[in-house]
């Protein structure tokens, strides 16, 4: 069972700052870039144009960097599961962010997909940090 976040948030840095550390304490290994971060910052700051405008340019400056992009995959899935522990600890207003990370999360493995389809190399690298 994943740990539940703090509650509490005061600002959208502490936001953030949460929702990254809960993401590395629920994972094996911690993240390098600051994925989570960026997009918490702006799914508090904009809202979910905020968070599809982030992943537009994330995708434009990371799709050919396979290790980086799939971090944002890991990312945004990462998200979706903290927004839903969010929504379990009583945060109201969860579901449009459970439902926009999960999509995120589809169209990021998508998008990995028809960059790196059959270069065995980097999509084992892949599997094994979306495993």
């Amino acid at each position: 069972m994943a740990k539940q976040l703090q509650q509490g948030f005061k600002n959208f840095n502490t936001y953030a700052a949460g929702l990254e550390a809960w993401v590395n304490e629920n994972l094996p290994k911690k993240m390098k870039y600051t994925f989570v971060s960026d997009f918490a910052r702006m799914d508090w700051l904009k809202g979910k144009q905020g968070v599809l405008d982030t992943y537009k340019q994330v995708k434009k400056e990371w799709l050919n960097d396979y290790k980086a992009f799939t971090e944002v995959v890991m990312a945004v899935n990462m998200l979706a599961w903290a927004h839903y522990q969010l929504k379990q600890q009583g945060y109201e207003g969860r579901d449009p962010f459970i439902k926009l990370y999960s999509n995120l999360y589809h169209q990021a493995m998508d998008d990995f997909y028809a960059k790196y389809e059959g270069d065995e190399e980097k999509c084992y690298y892949f599997f094994q940090m979306t495993d």
